[in-house]
């Protein structure tokens, strides 16, 4: 991050670009009209060392109690002396949930009552954590980032399409997490500052994946011989800070506490994350690395070598089209297609070449038996 930026102005940046920069939007193929939306909802701490954060809560609000627009809003001394937040939550350990135990962004899927994109994205969040993001008092939407494409491991079939939007908390209150369902374990504030240190956000410290009973699910013969064959599968992940947090209590009750263990963000989450802080440069600027600028590895040094090999024709688009400003995030959400094509690729120079060397193993064993 430049030094002559501050965080609360790269976030100044990254919401004035969404309100000039349309979304990248994916109509649902007849063959898989499923939908889904997630609320990134952002907010400005107040700084309350001052004074007690009664005082300042109430003399924030009397500053003025009405938000009507973002130019307004910039110009309330609580929002210049804050400091940006992103709202996470940590998905509960479900069997048969795909993303269980992950860290997300309250949403899910579209209901055939929802309106639109917009408000599945609203209904789901006020289920899951309260927050009432149709409240204009209280929240904006400032816009959406592109949608995505769901897909299963590899490419192989379109599970539904995901539309992020993109909220600003406008009041300085710290607004009720009440946690509903079973489908949030917690939620949490995650400092923005947080994802422009290159240290914490680059290091190479992934979340290994067994993608065999993806590949195989009905065959336990089959998800050996991938274990054997491919090996794990690593996502690069970036570890939240310790913060304080919301946790869901029995009897449905809310409490918060301070996050003892590390959240890893990985996955969508990740990717999604990483678009927000790509619109937080201007167009004369050169962005930093996407913070999901690592694909996945492999446990085996060949394949990786394979996979990289593939891809070098799309490592040289993204790097041209860099300074695109508004096609850049699309360019790279692409570049996941021409991933997955790699890795098949990948895959079957490795089974094939490691079936080979086995087969060339047998009949040596097999000769130097009869020799002897």
């Amino acid at each position: 991050m430049s030094p002559n930026v501050s965080t609360l102005g790269r976030l100044r940046i990254a919401l004035s670009n969404l309100s000039k920069i349309p979304p990248t939007k994916i109509k649902s193929p007849a063959s898989q009209p499923r939908r889904a939306s997630v609320s990134i909802i952002i907010r400005i701490r107040p700084n309350l060392t001052t004074t007690s954060a009664d005082d300042s809560i109430q003399a924030i609000n009397e500053e003025d109690p009405l938000i009507i627009d973002l130019d307004q809003f910039w110009d309330l001394n609580w929002v210049n002396q804050g400091k940006p937040e992103i709202f996470y939550i940590k998905r509960a350990l479900r069997d048969g949930d795909r993303w269980s135990g992950q860290m997300a962004f309250p949403g899910g899927k579209r209901d055939p009552e929802d309106v639109d994109d917009l408000d599945t994205a609203e209904r789901e969040t006020f289920e899951e954590v309260g927050l009432d993001l149709g409240n204009t008092k209280q929240f904006l939407c400032l816009g959406a980032l592109d949608d995505r494409e769901v897909t299963t491991t590899f490419g192989k079939k379109l599970l539904m399409i995901l539309c992020p939007f993109v909220f600003l908390q406008i009041t300085p209150n710290s607004l009720p997490i009440e946690i509903s369902g079973s489908e949030v374990a917690s939620a949490h504030w995650i400092p923005l500052d947080h994802f422009f240190d290159r240290v914490l956000t680059q290091t190479w410290d992934p979340v290994s994946v067994d993608i065999s009973s993806r590949l195989a699910p009905n065959s336990w013969i089959l998800q050996r011989m991938l274990q054997t064959l491919t090996g794990r599968l690593h996502f690069h992940c970036i570890k939240l800070p310790s913060i304080v947090s919301f946790i869901k209590s029995p009897p449905n009750t809310n409490i918060e506490q301070v996050q003892k263990e590390h959240l890893h963000l990985w996955g969508l989450t990740l990717q999604m994350t990483s678009d927000l802080i790509d619109m937080m440069y201007t167009a004369e600027e050169e962005p930093p690395r996407r913070l999901d600028a690592i694909r996945p590895k492999f446990d085996y040094p060949d394949v990786n070598f394979f996979i990289w090999f593939f891809l070098r024709e799309n490592r040289g688009q993204y790097h041209r089209k860099k300074m695109e400003l508004a096609t850049r995030r699309t360019s790279w959400a692409g570049g996941w297609s021409d991933y997955y094509s790699a890795v098949r690729k990948a895959l079957l120079i490795a089974i094939f070449t490691r079936s080979i060397f086995a087969f060339w193993l047998l009949r040596q064993s097999s000769q130097y038996l009869l020799s002897s």
